[in-house]
């Protein structure tokens, strides 16, 4: 079999696997939206037989026939009686259950990926491949559920409407079904083939999209306006959107002649010889053989447009599925991932500090290394070191040198590739992962704000009374940052951003960073990490910062990450991290007189710090 026949037996394999999957999940979600989109379908494709075919074959023989006005009208009043209900129904079901089951088919999907989302690893988010099947998952949920109901109840209600009008077209005259063959041809033949060349046109154009999409994207989110309104750069930004976009256009010429002879082609089959073979051959037998009745002539004629419109429905309906296809592949891949590293994992609980008091070191890591997914070069190299209860560890070295990857595994967001982490004496691979992680209080480097109040961002969760407002007001004060939150609009009611609110306050880096502080002084945490948590602000707020910190942690372990080394001399033992590897090691006064890196680096940094705390006073 050539490479072309697999893709193609693949993409119908996918296509029916895919299409099953997303009706079996749909069907346990919403058992009644699926049946009311069909029973919704199935009723239009019964309003459009009837009337094509049996409402207007009965008028048409009764004006042959001689029937009275009465007669008539007698039927239509029938007929509108008898649709009334049905069609209020219709109605019903489209401007009210519709939007509804739509609304809790997407709130029940998007909880589907939020719990997969916090189930599977931190690497996956910095893997460029899973994450974009995440985002394709997600994009377009909602729309999306709704049209694979809905193209796969079309093509089974137009199918089973199509054979009710070909059984009608039959009893009339058996050679003129032959005609369908026609739309058929035209739908399912070149119909594929206009769709394979769009598919191949947007495959061609997708890099060209993406140098506009990037130029859309910087142009109006707020990361980007400084730069674009102090500087030069829109222009490039325009060139690259005007290359971006003489590309899609040059590849919409390239395709445009194949897309247009085919359409051609299709709409002769699809219309043409459908629409105007019946004609001639219905008038043939009316005028020529005289072997057929007017009535007759009419409802074939009628029926057959049904027919074609039918199948050219249902034909639209499964090309947008196999479409879908790609989009449920996605979505199931995503579903159906085996976290390496489960983020709810369960496992033995830790002890705290106080049970595990003569445990040995809270913290050794032995022999530990770690390479990202994708690099060749490990990160971390052989990294052997123990951290005691309530001590004060600094891990310091420049950027690059492997410090915030030494917190991630940590706190086991990654795993280390070789060697252990031991919480007194038991591989934290053995723990409750949720529980172990509790054990922590941490303000990350690249810290979060959310568009909420400043109470929620310190909490992390909703307030739920006085008690929880005055832990937060304490946190903040502690961090250093209260005064500043007091005199917002509302204070710690106040959001944060004006993503949402025109009164949210817009702070600093340095007050956003107080406040990551705050948020891990609301832990209940054992051990406190700070990578970074000073990089926003002056020396003279660095060091009351830290000052804060050492009088809250007082009875906890902490462990400062920093390429600043102020730090280090208020910490028990120094790790200065060097290209992945402990390069020094021992407490402020005994690393200055090894007068080694860590001195020369203490010496250059103070220097400057001197000049800065003069220049604050």
């Amino acid at each position: 079999m050539t490479a072309a026949g697999r893709d193609e037996k693949s993409m119908k394999a996918g296509y029916f696997s895919n299409n099953g999957y997303i009706f079996k999940m749909l069907w346990r979600m919403q058992k009644g939206r699926v049946a009311g989109e069909f029973l919704y379908h199935s009723l239009n494709y019964i309003y459009w037989v009837f009337y094509d075919i049996l409402f207007l074959q009965y008028l048409v023989e009764a004006l042959e026939k001689g029937k009275s006005f009465e007669q008539i009208m007698t039927f239509l009043l029938l007929v509108m009686a008898g649709f009334a209900v049905p069609g209020a129904l219709s109605a019903w079901y489209v401007h009210v259950y519709r939007p509804r089951s739509d609304a809790d088919i997407f709130e029940a999907v998007n909880g589907m990926l939020f719990e997969k989302a916090t189930h599977v690893e931190l690497e996956c988010y910095e893997n460029a491949e899973f994450y974009n099947r995440f985002t394709l998952a997600m994009k377009d949920c909602e729309k999306r559920l709704a049209q694979i109901v809905e193209n796969q109840c079309v093509i089974l209600a137009s199918c089973i409407a199509s054979a009710a009008a070909l059984y009608y077209m039959f009893r009339i005259d058996r050679f003129v079904i032959l005609f369908i063959a026609g739309p058929l041809i035209g739908n399912f033949v070149f119909g594929k083939l206009i769709n394979e060349v769009k598919f191949r046109m947007n495959k061609e154009c997708v890099p060209c999209q993406r140098r506009m999409e990037y130029v859309n994207r910087t142009l109006y989110l707020a990361d980007y306006a400084k730069e674009l309104r102090m500087s030069e750069v829109f222009r490039v930004m325009k060139k690259l959107y005007e290359e971006g976009f003489q590309g899609v256009l040059g590849k919409i010429r390239e395709y445009r002649k194949r897309k247009v002879l085919l359409t051609f082609v299709r709409n002769i089959f699809t219309f043409v010889v459908i629409f105007q073979g019946v004609v001639f051959y219905s008038l043939y037998r009316v005028m020529v053989t005289r072997s057929m009745s007017l009535s007759g002539f009419t409802v074939l004629f009628s029926a057959m447009t049904a027919v074609a419109w039918m199948v050219i429905q249902a034909s639209d309906s499964i090309v947008k599925s196999y479409e879908d296809s790609l989009y449920i592949a996605n979505l199931k891949e995503f579903l159906e991932y085996e976290p390496v590293m489960d983020e709810k994992q369960a496992g033995l609980l830790p002890k705290s500090c106080e049970e595990a008091a003569c445990g040995g070191p809270v913290l050794r890591f032995q022999h530990a290394s770690f390479t990202y997914l994708g690099q060749e070069e490990p990160v971390l190299r052989d990294i052997s070191l123990t951290i005691d209860r309530h001590e004060k560890i600094a891990v310091v070295g420049h950027n690059g040198a492997g410090k915030t990857t030494f917190v991630k595994l940590l706190m086991r967001l990654y795993d280390v590739s070789e060697g252990e982490i031991q919480y007194f004496g038991t591989n934290i691979k053995e723990l409750d992962l949720p529980e172990y992680r509790k054990l922590y209080g941490t303000a990350f480097q690249d810290y979060q704000v959310f568009s909420m109040t400043v109470a929620e961002n310190v909490l992390m969760r909703s307030p739920e009374g006085e008690e929880d407002y005055r832990k937060a007001e304490d946190c903040l004060k502690r961090a250093g940052v209260y005064e500043r939150v007091s005199r917002l609009p509302h204070g710690m009611d106040t959001i944060l951003t004006k993503e949402f609110a025109e009164d949210g306050a817009v702070l600093s880096g340095g007050e956003l960073q107080k406040i990551a502080v705050a948020r891990a002084f609301a832990r209940e945490y054992q051990i406190a990490v700070f990578d970074e948590p000073s990089s926003a602000l002056d020396p003279v707020a660095e060091y009351q910062l830290y000052e804060n910190i050492l009088e809250e942690c007082v009875d906890k372990t902490v462990i400062f990450i920093s390429h600043r080394l102020s730090t280090a001399v208020l910490a028990d033992r120094i790790y200065l991290f060097e290209n992945g590897r402990i390069a020094e090691q021992g407490s402020h006064e005994a690393l200055m007189q090894k007068n080694g890196r860590y001195a020369d680096m203490f010496r250059k940094q103070a220097e400057n710090y001197v000049g800065g705390m003069k220049g604050v006073e």
